[in-house]
């Protein structure tokens, strides 16, 4: 008798352990490896996208702040004094402590002139606490032009600004002591991630406790920081800290003087789930393999009934029954096949039963369109001399931006703002912009009054985290002057009325004044001015997705295509209705139905001179 090898019910065991054991060692390493990339890449991403918003934050806060002082840099030049506008100016900005003038003398060094202080002797006693870091300070502002330091290892930031008169024969440098206690603050929060402000040789400004002051070096020295010429604004790299730990590092410079802001991670935390994932793989592994050898063991009778019960709940499912289950008595692998078909068919249906959720998602967004849409005034309307005609189409299901009219009185009101971003939160807060603005229309108020309701109504709403750019302007039909006030939004076109076609010189642009957006500051104040608009004029009013309007290869609208299209839209003076559907076409013609990458809202105002 010829001897025979292993049985079949060995070799079964030896194929069904051997083929899952190979394929899952390969498809655990490939997975953990993809998952590490990946979650190495979502932290880059993340502590990115932290630092550039810091860097943004920073940048802001510290240009609004020059654009605070710029009035009293200009009013001191010019009256060679502080007059009582600058201190005015002055008492009202709650973080800004001094502001010192320093003028060179006859030697050439920079003594100081004058200066406005909140706490008396407050700027000798800033300047004698830094001792001989003060002249070297002035010199570096002297050599750049500004200059910005933290030295206090608090949250008073130094800023040196150098200014020139118009004949640029004499510079004065003007030193600003600002708090900035909420940056401080998050930069010197105990998170898993590191946040440092830093200047150009390293020193940490803003960071942890016990870092301000020290060189970032000192706990990690990144590329960014050997490269001292480099432009690159924003990136991300892997360095080892100095006790050897490996770390996540992402900076990104702020724009304003030699900033930057780092963030850093260690490596080891930021793949804290890999390690888990590595665990818990490692046990299924080991139950799957100990199950099928188990099951291959007891592999003999009912092959071939349980395989036809098989085939059978198959069919059901390609007939869409994912209900069906198997019952199978074998412990044998064909058993645990029907297991994994069991499991199969529970994720599929729980898989529809999300689809369906999904589907209901959907409506629900579909009917807060519905309900946003009702926000919207009228997109023809005629009140007293002005005719008025509106566009609006969201990028997604909720937009951001919101435009509005109304009559007060003796006056029209015309509202118009884009929310930061579009989707549902920026909805929301064109829900809250239209709810204030109801209540603001029965105040009877002035453009700049009305934007300082606004902006406290906004940013008690979003606490700072979502902004909104705006523009009001009020036409008063007596006079026919209209007032506007401008909350960091794009500037409309005046189109004034010319005996020939529209040209390019005859849009004006409405950005005499601009103030800060609303919902960055509860206590932001605004300014307004005004313009005499006569029987023929238009105006048009807009946000900034148009410009970004693309076609289907992704190439943008831009500022140019956008101007020409105006103007051939009303070179003739047209009515506004149709100046809107002559525009609609042109950059409609444009996208080609591709999707927009931002909502696009304007209307025009014509005067028609008759009421």
């Amino acid at each position: 008798m010829k001897k025979r090898g292993l049985s079949i019910r060995y070799k079964i065991l030896l194929l069904l352990t051997s083929i899952p054991l190979i394929t899952l060692t390969a498809y655990l390493i490939l997975a953990l490896k993809i998952f590490e990339d990946d979650k190495i890449a979502y932290v880059f991403d993340s502590t990115s996208s932290m630092s550039g918003t810091m860097a943004t934050q920073i940048k802001t806060q510290l240009n609004g702040i020059l654009s605070t002082t710029k009035p009293i840099f200009q009013e001191y030049l010019l009256q060679q004094k502080f007059t009582s506008v600058a201190e005015s100016i002055f008492r009202n900005e709650y973080n800004i402590e001094t502001i010192a003038v320093f003028k060179p003398s006859s030697t050439g060094a920079y003594e100081r002139a004058t200066v406005l202080e909140k706490v008396p002797d407050g700027a000798t006693q800033t300047i004698n606490s830094l001792g001989g870091k003060f002249s070297s300070y002035m010199l570096e502002a002297d050599a750049v032009g500004r200059v910005v330091k933290v030295p206090f290892q608090d949250d008073r930031v130094l800023i040196f600004e150098k200014v020139s008169n118009e004949a640029k024969t004499r510079n004065t440098i003007f030193v600003v002591v600002v708090k900035m206690s909420e940056v401080a603050e998050m930069f010197r929060a105990v998170t898993s991630q590191k946040m440092y402000l830093i200047s150009q040789d390293g020193t940490v400004l803003f960071g942890p406790e016990e870092m301000p002051g020290q060189k970032l070096q000192t706990v990690v020295n990144p590329k960014f920081l050997k490269e001292a010429g480099s432009k690159v604004a924003q990136g991300a790299e892997t360095d080892k800290a100095a006790d050897g730990t490996e770390l996540l590092v992402s900076f990104a410079k702020a724009g304003f003087g030699d900033l930057s802001v780092v963030t850093t991670v260690e490596k080891s935390k930021a793949l804290g789930a890999v390690q888990i994932l590595i665990r818990k793989s490692l046990i299924f592994f080991g139950i799957l393999i100990s199950l099928t050898v188990i099951i291959s063991l007891f592999a003999s009778s009912g092959l071939t009934h349980a395989l036809t019960d098989l085939f059978a709940a198959t069919k059901k499912v390609a007939e869409g029954d994912f209900n069906i289950r198997v019952k199978v008595d074998s412990n044998d692998e064909v058993g645990s096949l029907a297991d994994n078909f069991n499991i199969m068919a529970a994720e599929v249906s729980r898989l529809m039963d999300q689809t369906a959720e999904k589907a209901r998602m959907e409506s629900e967004l579909q009917t807060a369109k519905t309900v946003q849409e009702t926000l919207f005034p009228e997109t023809r309307a005629k009140i007293g001399p002005l005719s008025i005609a509106g566009y609006y189409e969201p990028a997604s299901e909720c937009g951001g931006d919101w435009w509005h009219y109304c009559k007060i009185g003796n006056k029209i009101f015309l509202w118009i703002g884009d929310a930061t971003g579009h989707g549902a939160p920026a909805a929301l807060i064109t829900s809250a912009a239209k709810s204030a603005s109801t209540i603001i229309e029965s105040l009877n108020t002035t453009p700049a009054k009305a934007l300082e309701l606004l902006n406290r109504s906004i940013y008690d709403v979003s606490k700072g985290r979502i902004m909104m750019t705006f523009f009001v302007a009020s036409f008063d039909l007596d006079s026919g002057e209209l007032v506007y006030c401008n909350a960091s939004h794009e500037a409309p076109f005046l189109m004034k009325k010319t005996e020939g076609a529209l040209k390019k010189k005859d849009l004006i642009p409405l950005n005499e004044v601009n103030n800060p957006r609303l919902g960055q500051s509860r206590d932001s104040k605004y300014e307004e001015t005004s313009v005499k608009l006569n029987a023929g004029d238009s105006v048009f009013f807009y946000t900034d997705g148009i410009p970004d309007i693309q076609n289907p290869n992704k190439a943008a609208w831009g500022e140019r295509e956008f101007i020409k299209a105006l103007i051939a839209a009303n070179k003739d003076c047209p009515k506004v209705s149709d100046a809107v559907d002559k525009f609609v076409v042109s950059f409609q013609d444009y996208r080609q139905s591709a999707p927009l990458v931002d909502d696009v809202t304007f209307f025009v105002v014509k005067h028609d001179g008759i009421i």
